[in-house]
């Protein structure tokens, strides 16, 4: 089965996706109106540099006209190869006059006329001097323009490196501390169940979850109201049937008795058998729907190791218990818990019944309480599968009569107390075997 998608991961990998997404757009779009920003500056630096630098490489010249000893013609003091910038001075035929050590002896690529150009790697700028036939030409790598720019476009892009796992980490207190609500209302509607259907308590909740609240609040009030129905026809049914039953076996006792040594005899106790199942039957309806009515709570701590012994002594002199029962109290052990005496008894008993009625005729059936607080009932015979049989009406591969109710009546009160009700089968340790171990919920 897939697994379910947690809302709080998808919104954080949602907002996160979307900012990282919106931030490059918004870097790629800043990067592309600072490129413009950045060649208007550096196209303006040329200009100034050109109309700068053309007034003195006129002087210049003028000056190595007047020396006729002097032939060849020296470049300008520019600080140094390693500057950015290099320029020319040319005839209108295309004679370099004068040049900055950077620059080439060959003229540049670009036309002879005023304004921008782009001839190979540089960026040109050409002015001409107006008296004379003389330009002058200044170029600037584009590599220094594309360095500037990436390393401006790297200013908007590498913080995303910090940014993301930062907005990440915002994101998540932000989505955890929103759905804060949803958590509560969670653990409120997931703390109900078939024993507590009690209404959701009163919730500071957004606009977005109190029609759910209200929505689970009708459904608790109606499902409150169909198991109370449904108890109540239980118990109204059992609590009605144990009189006529009662009588309708005591008559057919005294008829299986007269009956005695006549053909009829058979079908007499074979009716005697079915109305003793379906006393026991109504019976255990009547303990379910007590134990569904939420009795097990008491209300304050009672010690029912006193209720234990009266219980195993009563079953003990039960017909077909053929001194099979054993109770071990371990040293120290002691059963302190706020649980109802009579939801104990009766949880307790129906182990009891269940271990004497689908246990080995030869086998004991042993209680055990332990120093931990539990209560382990075990008995022999062949291992059986325990899934299904805390299920209402479930019972195991037995030849023995029963109604399938006593280990859901037990795991009804055990679950009212926060207690467990627990099935091995086989028992640890052995092949064979059926182990019911009470853990006992409640304040000590």
């Amino acid at each position: 089965m897939a697994r379910p998608r947690q809302l709080t991961r998808r919104l954080i990998l949602t907002l996160t996706i979307g900012m990282v997404v919106l931030w490059v757009a918004a870097a790629g779009t800043a990067t592309m109106l600072l490129r413009a920003e950045l060649e208007e500056s550096f196209d303006g630096a040329l200009r100034q540099t050109a109309q700068r630098l053309l007034t003195l490489a006129a002087e210049q010249l003028h000056e190595l006209e007047e020396d006729d000893e002097r032939h060849e013609i020296p470049g300008f003091e520019d600080g140094g190869s390693g500057d950015l910038l290099a320029y020319q001075v040319r005839r209108a035929d295309g004679e370099v006059l004068l040049r900055s050590r950077n620059a080439p002896e060959a003229g540049y690529g670009a036309a002879l006329k005023p304004g921008f150009a782009d001839a190979g790697q540089f960026r040109i700028y050409t002015e001409k001097l107006r008296r004379r036939s003389l330009f002058i030409q200044v170029a600037e790598p584009l590599s220094h323009r594309q360095g500037s720019l990436m390393e401006a476009a790297a200013s908007l892009f590498l913080p995303l490196a910090a940014v993301i796992p930062l907005a990440a980490l915002g994101i998540w207190l932000a989505v955890r501390g929103g759905l804060a609500p949803v958590k509560e209302l969670q653990r409120e509607i997931a703390g109900r169940d078939a024993s507590n259907l009690s209404p959701l308590k009163p919730m500071d909740l957004p606009a977005e979850l109190a029609p759910i609240a209200a929505a689970v609040g009708r459904l608790l009030e109606r499902l409150r109201r169909a198991f109370a129905a449904e108890r109540a026809f239980a118990s109204n049914a059992a609590h009605e049937l144990r009189t006529p039953i009662a009588g309708s076996l005591a008559q057919t006792q005294l008829l299986v008795g007269e009956l005695e040594g006549t053909p009829q005899a058979a079908r007499a106790r074979s009716i005697e058998a079915g109305l003793k199942r379906l006393g026991d039957l109504s019976e255990k309806l009547l303990q379910l729907s007590r134990a569904e009515a939420g009795i097990a709570v008491a209300a304050g701590p009672v010690d029912l190791l006193p209720v234990l012994r009266l219980v195993v002594e009563d079953c003990a002199r039960r017909q077909g218990a053929d001194g099979r029962l054993e109770l071990l109290v371990e040293p120290g052990a002691g059963l302190t818990r706020a649980l109802d005496r009579d939801a104990f008894a009766i949880a307790v008993r129906n182990l009891i019944d269940n271990a004497l009625l689908h246990g080995g005729a030869a086998e004991p059936v042993r209680v055990r309480v332990g120093a931990d607080a539990t209560i382990r009932v075990s008995n022999g015979g062949p291992a059986v599968d325990t899934g299904t049989l805390k299920t209402p009406f479930v019972r195991g591969r037995t030849a023995a009569h029963g109604s399938g109710l006593g280990l859901a009546i037990v795991e009804t009160i055990m679950a009212q107390t926060g207690g467990r009700l627990e099935l091995n089968s086989p028992i640890p340790g052995r092949s064979d075997g059926f182990e019911a171990v009470l853990h006992l919920g409640g304040v000590a």
